[in-house]
């Protein structure tokens, strides 16, 4: 495999998805498990972005982002739904000022709870992102492996 080759580590143990150019490789240990798949410059592009973008921590956090979001905005809708309800019964229920009252206090303890809920997750986030201390060892690791990789393909004759 080429020095600008990507390699991904798959979920089973020992095999390795490799893109070499533009062709496709499935390799264990070195060895190549299946013939190269070509691909057209612009999907090997492409897949090279989708590789980089799968070993990013970041791009795996998203669907718990969006989830955390919009939790976030169900709880502020809710508050402002009730709001919209107190309004109509203060104009429904003119003069008597009661039942609004009662459902505008509820929209400000709905709205303070979203706001309090969003800064403990936020608080929680930071706290355990000061605790964080890199493994540099496991990386180490995984640069050998890889050099090793590529220092042992490099010797086998293409397909």
């Amino acid at each position: 495999m080429s020095e600008r080759g990507s390699v991904i580590r798959t979920e089973v143990r020992g095999l390795d998805l490799c893109l070499d150019g533009t062709a496709l490789l499935l390799s264990r240990s070195g060895e190549y498990l299946t013939a190269p798949i070509p691909l057209s410059p612009a999907d090997a592009e492409r897949l090279a972005m989708e590789m980089a973008k799968a070993q990013l921590w970041e791009w795996n956090q998203i669907d718990e982002l969006k989830r955390k979001s919009e939790k976030r905005y169900k709880n502020y809708l809710g508050s402002w739904l009730v709001m919209c309800l107190a309004a109509f019964s203060a104009y429904v229920g003119f003069p008597g000022y009661y039942l609004p009252v009662f459902l505008l206090l509820i929209s400000i303890l709905l709205w303070w709870r979203a706001s309090f809920v969003e800064r403990k997750d936020e608080q929680a986030a930071r706290e355990e992102r000061n605790q964080f201390i890199p493994d540099w060892s496991y990386i180490r690791q995984r640069l050998e492996e890889s050099s090793t990789t590529v220092t042992g393909n490099s010797s086998q004759p293409s397909e």
